[in-house]
């Protein structure tokens, strides 16, 4: 009796072996081709072509009833089969994908290509004359870039060049045909380079420029790859940068900053402050007036000293500062401010949320996070909380004058004040404080659902919460015959001192 034995399944990783092999090989012969592209985006072929080969060898082995029909995945296959799907999801978020966050980092196919040539580095000097009060606008710029204004009417630049080749004659020719040029058009400069003409489009080019400006110059510059530095120019700023860090600073007019990876560093400006886009740490301080966030930031982010209105807007929070005179601090899961003299509104989710020095309005609507507020002022105008899942905890001095609607449902409140004027229940589904102390004066609203409200006088301490009992010390543990701890001993020493430490944590946490 003859035995099935063919399948197509061990030939599969040959064939794709070839095909694998046949991409490079093209690239040698032209370099237009991107072979880390090429698989980043058709790499579930290999899945489709394999599994077809699969279904054929099961079907063919229904035409031999005489052999046991093959398993349709073996458990080796099934691991192989998980690791393709990691493997092609990881190139493909880095290749198509450059600016994802979730890395930190960025490669593409040029890179990876690259990195099996040598580098050579070469330097320039040019210099071409920039009228005052011009605009420059630099373009399609690989390499970081530092643009300085300084007492001179002519643009200076320095070029260092970073050229991968096979060899130094090869990246000597490269070098000897890259030029810049200078053109007026018509009101503004455009820095012009002929990059692009070089082999692979100019990717293995890296250039490294220092521009020395007119100070009242306007900027516009855009970064493929690089970082910006943009110091000491009074004029508008526009800057773009794909992969890089942006720094501005003693800048006298607008800063328009779009970026889709990086840090952000931008301080000393006589005007206002627009980023949007999506990156990583962010500081931003010392501007006269308003500043404009937008997008998606994973970092720590600090905002100090703004004259005027501060907005940020991403998908988790929104949020308005007028004259933030102190430091406001966010990261993931939390937001410190410090100082600010006019109405603060924001809407957020799973942040917890401190204020402390703040002179007017509060508008603070937060869920799953702790909410904790405090002045050193008595309250002038109203406060309004809203927390899901939160404690909300509101800090002011003994000798304010305020009225108060809160409430807790299924939550508990207290109350360091007093007056005829004041109603606090604690008992029931939904405690509450009502009522007026002092004068009356500015309405203060706070809702909490299964969370604590607590309302408390500047300078009074809370009661210290208990402390855990001390564990039995191994003379006061019951040992048995064997010598050892009885179960009894290492039960309480276990179970009972560990609820109590826990407990101990909880009522901290929920001061």
């Amino acid at each position: 009796m003859s035995v099935y034995t063919y399948r197509r399944g061990s030939i599969f990783w040959a064939l794709t072996l070839i095909a694998v092999g046949a991409i490079f090989l093209w690239q040698n012969f032209n370099p237009e081709v991107h072979p880390w592209r090429i698989i980043a985006r058709f790499w579930p072929l290999l899945i489709i072509f394999w599994g077809l080969s699969k279904l054929i060898d099961y079907m063919q082995s229904q035409t031999h009833p005489e052999t046991t029909a093959p398993p349709l995945f073996s458990g080796s296959e099934v691991v192989m089969l998980v690791l393709i799907l990691v493997l092609g999801t990881i190139i493909s978020k880095i290749v198509l994908h450059p600016s994802w966050q979730g890395w930190g980092w960025h490669i593409d196919d040029d890179e990876i290509s690259n990195i099996f040539m040598n580098s050579y580095s070469y330097d320039q000097t040019f210099s071409d004359p920039l009228k005052s009060g011009s605009q420059l606008i630099l373009e399609d710029q690989r390499g970081p870039v530092e643009v300085h204004g300084a007492d001179t009417t002519s643009l200076d630049a320095t070029v260092k060049e970073s050229i991968r080749a096979d060899d130094e004659g090869a990246a000597k020719r490269m070098s000897d045909r890259l030029k810049f040029d200078l053109v007026d058009e018509g009101g503004h400069y455009v820095l012009r380079t002929n990059r692009r003409s070089l082999p692979d489009d100019g990717d293995r080019v890296t250039l490294d420029l220092n521009l020395r400006v007119p100070q009242a110059t306007s900027d516009q510059i855009t970064s493929v790859r690089g970082d910006i530095n943009v110091d000491g120019v009074h004029g508008d700023q526009t800057l773009f940068t794909q992969h890089g860090d942006v720094r501005a600073t003693n800048i006298e007019g607008l800063v328009k900053i779009h970026k889709t990876g990086g840090s952000t560093e931008v301080r000393g400006v006589k005007g206002s402050v627009e980023l949007d886009g999506r990156g990583n740490d962010i500081e931003i301080g010392d501007v006269t007036d308003t500043v404009t966030v937008n997008g998606e930031y994973g970092g720590d982010l600090q905002f100090h000293n703004i004259g005027q209105t501060f907005r940020f807007e991403s998908q988790r929070t929104s949020m308005t500062a007028q004259k933030l005179s102190g430091r406001l601090d966010m990261e993931v899961g939390s937001m410190d401010l410090n100082g600010v003299d006019g109405p603060f509104e924001i809407k957020t989710s799973q942040k917890d949320i401190t204020i402390n020095d703040f002179k007017h309005s509060l508008q603070i609507d937060d869920s799953n996070s702790q909410i904790t507020l405090q002045t050193s002022t008595p309250p002038t105008h109203d406060i309004e909380v809203e927390s899901k899942n939160g404690a909300v905890e509101l800090t002011m001095p003994p000798n304010s004058s305020f009225q108060i609607e809160a409430a807790s449902r299924h939550g508990e409140v207290e109350c360091d004040f007093s007056g005829p004027g004041l109603k606090v229940t604690k008992e029931g589904d939904s405690p509450s404080i009502e009522g007026t102390i002092g004068k009356g004066g500015p309405m203060i609203r706070i809702h909490s659902d299964y969370g604590a409200i607590r309302i408390l006088q500047a300078g009074s301490q809370p009661p210290k919460p208990p402390e855990p009992p001390s564990p039995p010390d191994k003379g006061q543990r019951t040992w048995n015959a064997t010598g050892l701890p009885s179960f009894a001993s290492l039960f309480y020493h276990r179970y009972y001192y560990g609820f109590a430490q826990r407990e101990a944590r909880r009522i901290r946490v929920s001061r």
